[in-house]
């Protein structure tokens, strides 16, 4: 009986925690089949041998739980039971109740009638493969026009936006801008201040020109520092206008981003 109930739970008959002895953590049956007979259910769940054995193991825990691998393979019950009803017949007291299985109906007919090699089965085989291989050409299709939706929105949002060459590091110069803003206006006012003021190194400089073209009515040889006052008199006046400029547009910035913000 021992031997029987082995071979039931490597065939994926059901199988009670009481095959464990006691103090054990497992019972595991292992059993070697001819590969021949069962080549159908090993192209039906996928799984592929170069051995003509085929070694089948059933573990059984403390717990009751069971797991099942065919040639190293893990497998459910389910699928092992059916490997199990090909590979061999217990002959017993209720083994006529196979034959109320729907399952075998087909089998035993085709043996029956010595159809075991039907080319209709081999059809249906090369059919079922195409329909499979149909199925993952389709739902390739469908991933690349998903992807192609997408690749061809985000050209369109990039076309909206109207990019161009250097903006990035036009917008990062103005963040910079906005970040030291308050110490570039400091700044600015400083240099309009000391080049503006009554008392600016403009006003100052025009002074000192009026003086120097007095000296030169005098001395003719003051010609030399009556241009050079002169030309820095023009060089004060543009720094002046281009700081005054900058702080202008570095003001207009300001608000345009300040509102940008708030928006």
């Amino acid at each position: 009986s021992m031997i029987i109930d082995a071979i039931g739970a490597v065939t994926g008959e059901r199988v009670s925690r009481e095959l464990v002895r006691s103090g054990a953590d497992f019972a595991e049956a292992c059993a070697v089949f001819d590969a021949e007979g069962a080549e159908d259910w090993l192209r039906e769940n996928e799984l592929e041998t170069d051995e003509e054995e085929l070694i089948v193991r059933r573990r059984i825990t403390k717990d009751g739980k069971s797991s099942c691998r065919v040639g190293g393979v893990p497998v459910t019950a389910a699928q092992l039971k059916s490997l199990g009803a090909g590979l061999l017949e217990i002959h017993g007291q209720n083994d006529g109740l196979r034959l109320l299985d729907e399952k075998m109906h087909l089998s035993a007919l085709d043996r029956f009638a010595g159809l075991d090699t039907c080319p209709c089965e081999e059809a249906y085989r090369s059919l079922q493969s195409l329909k499979k291989e149909k199925k993952q050409i389709l739902s390739d299709l469908e991933e690349k026009e998903r992807l192609q939706e997408l690749l061809e929105d985000s050209i369109r949002e990039l076309e909206q936006a109207g990019l161009r060459e250097g903006e990035e590091e036009e917008l990062r110069s103005r963040r910079e801008l906005l970040r030291n803003s308050e110490k570039l206006t400091e700044a600015l006012q400083g240099v309009m201040s000391l080049l503006d003021g009554e008392e600016g190194a403009e006003s100052l400089t025009a002074e000192a020109l009026r003086c120097a073209g007095r000296a030169v009515s005098f001395v003719p040889e003051l010609k030399s520092c009556e241009e050079s006052l002169r030309q820095a008199s023009l060089l004060l006046d543009d720094a002046a206008e281009t700081a005054r400029d900058f702080w202008i547009r570095s003001a207009s910035l300001r608000r345009n981003m300040t509102a940008w913000s708030s928006a």
